[in-house]
C-alpha cells in the first residue's frame, strides 16, 4: 500500500513539474484605440484558457513594429505570435522566418472565412498567417459641412467629377483674407496607401508584369499624379502645405470635408469627431472603383509542437465569429467569418448603422496592395515623392522618373 501511495505521488509530482503555463509572447501594433481591445480580448483568453499565459506587447506603429521584427530576426529571438502588417509579410516568408499553416487550419475554420481574405495571407499556394484585422479603403464626409455648403450629405460623390464640383463648394475663404481656412478634399500623401483607390481605379499596376521592376512611368500613374496634383494646384480643393498629421487634426476640427480613409477609422470618428462623420463608397473614376484591401495578419513564429499548438489555438480564437463581430462594432475592421457576415447579430447592428455596411460592400472592388519583401523601402520612396511633389511643387515627371530608378535599384540589389 505504502509502495502504490509513493508512485502516485511521484506521479502527481511529475505531472505537476510537466503542467507548467505555457508563455506565450504576443506582438501588436497600430492605433492606441486597437490597442486597448487587443489587450482586454488578451485578457479574456488569458482568464479562460488557465494553461496558457498570453503577454501583449505594444510596439508602436506598423512601420516601428516592422524594423523591431526585422531586428529580432536577425538573432531568431521573435516573439511568438504577432499582428504583421499584411504587405510586410513577404520579407519574413522569404527569409523561412514563417512556416506554412495550411496542415494546422481547421477544415471548418478554412470554409468560414472568405478566399480573398485567404489570398491576402498566401504565398506560392501556402497559407502563411491568420487574416485578422483586415480593412479597405472608404470616403469619410462631413454631414455638418455639407449642410453649411448648401449640399445633401444624404448624396455623397458618387465620382470624381462630382467630388471635384463638391469640393469647391466646401472649399470657403472664412474670414475674407484671400487665403481659403476649410478644404474640400483631403489626400494622404503616405505612399502607395494613399495613391491606392485612385491608380487602381486607373487601371494601374505597380509592377511589370514578369514583377521584377516598379514601373511609375506608366499612363496610369501619371494620370493619377496629375489628377491628385489638380486636385491642389489647379482646382485648389485640397491644401498645399500641410502634412499628413496637420491635415488629419485639421479633418478632426472640421476644416477639412471628405477624403479616403481605412474603414479601421469608422468607429473612432463617429465617437471623437465633433461633427457627423458619414461614410460611402470611394468615387467612381471613369467608372470603376477601387479600395485597397488590406491592414494585418495573425502570424506564428514558434518552434516545437506544443508552443505551435497553443499559438495557433490564440490565433483562432481571436477571429472566432464572436470576436470578428466585436473588432467590427468596436472599430470598423471587416469581419473575417462567414458566419459572421451572416448573423442576425450583424444584420441588425448594419440597418442601425450603415457606416459599417460600406467597407463589407467594398469587397467587391477592393483589391491588395502588392505584395513584396521590400514594400516598407518602396513605399518610403513613394511618400518622399508625393511630399515632394506637392508640398515642394517639384516636377511629377523628374520625380516619377527618378524614384522608378531609385525603387529599382533598391529592390535589385
Amino acid at each position: 500500500m505504502i509502495r502504490v501511495v509513493l508512485v502516485l505521488c511521484f506521479l502527481l509530482v511529475s505531472t505537476v513539474g510537466f503542467a507548467k503555463k505555457l508563455e506565450i509572447t504576443f506582438w501588436h501594433s497600430m492605433g492606441f484605440h486597437t490597442k486597448n481591445i487587443i489587450e482586454e480580448m488578451v485578457g479574456e483568453y488569458n482568464r479562460t484558457h488557465p494553461g496558457v499565459t498570453v503577454t501583449p506587447v505594444f510596439q508602436g506603429s506598423f512601420d516601428e513594429m516592422q524594423v523591431k521584427l526585422l531586428a529580432v530576426a536577425v538573432t531568431r529571438q521573435l516573439p511568438d505570435v504577432a499582428k504583421v502588417e499584411i504587405e510586410f509579410m513577404r520579407s519574413f516568408i522569404d527569409n523561412s522566418l514563417l512556416e506554412p499553416l495550411d496542415k494546422e487550419i481547421p477544415r471548418e475554420m478554412k470554409e468560414d472565412v472568405p478566399g480573398v481574405l485567404w489570398d491576402l495571407v498566401t504565398s506560392e499556394g501556402k497559407i502563411y498567417g491568420v487574416p485578422f484585422c483586415i480593412s479597405t479603403d472608404v470616403f469619410f464626409y462631413n454631414e455638418d459641412a455639407f449642410r453649411k455648403a448648401g449640399l445633401d450629405p444624404d448624396f455623397p460623390p458618387a465620382t470624381w467629377e462630382e467630388m471635384v464640383q463638391m469640393g469647391k463648394k466646401l472649399t470657403r475663404d472664412t474670414d475674407g483674407d484671400g487665403v481659403s481656412d476649410t478644404y474640400g478634399v483631403m489626400f494622404w500623401m503616405y505612399g502607395l496607401y494613399g495613391l491606392a483607390p485612385v491608380f487602381g481605379a486607373n487601371g494601374g499596376n505597380l509592377f511589370s508584369e514578369d514583377g521584377k521592376r516598379v514601373v511609375l512611368m506608366s499612363k496610369e500613374m501619371i494620370t493619377t499624379v496629375s489628377m491628385i496634383r489638380d486636385l491642389v494646384f489647379t482646382h485648389k480643393i485640397t491644401p498645399q502645405k500641410w502634412t499628413d498629421w496637420e491635415s488629419a487634426q485639421a479633418f478632426l476640427t472640421g476644416k477639412l470635408a471628405m477624403g479616403w480613409f481605412s474603414s479601421s477609422g469608422i468607429t473612432y470618428g463617429e465617437q471623437n469627431f465633433p461633427w457627423r462623420l458619414r461614410v460611402a463608397p470611394v468615387p467612381l473614376i471613369n467608372n470603376r472603383r477601387c479600395s485597397s484591401l488590406g491592414g494585418s495578419a495573425l502570424v506564428n513564429f514558434s518552434k516545437g509542437r506544443a508552443k505551435r499548438r497553443a499559438v495557433d489555438d490564440f490565433m483562432f480564437w481571436l477571429i472566432n465569429k464572436e470576436n470578428t463581430i466585436r473588432f467590427h462594432k468596436e472599430i470598423g475592421f471587416i469581419p473575417v467569418r462567414v458566419s459572421a457576415l451572416n448573423s442576425i447579430e450583424l444584420k441588425a447592428f448594419l440597418k442601425e448603422n450603415p457606416n459599417y455596411q460600406v467597407p463589407i460592400d467594398a469587397l467587391e472592388y477592393a483589391r491588395p496592395l502588392p505584395k513584396h519583401p521590400e514594400f516598407y523601402k518602396i513605399n518610403k520612396e513613394l511618400r518622399e515623392m508625393l511630399q515632394r511633389i506637392i508640398l515642394q511643387e517639384a516636377d511629377p515627371y523628374d520625380e516619377l522618373m527618378k524614384t522608378e530608378r531609385k525603387i529599382n535599384e533598391i529592390i535589385q540589389q
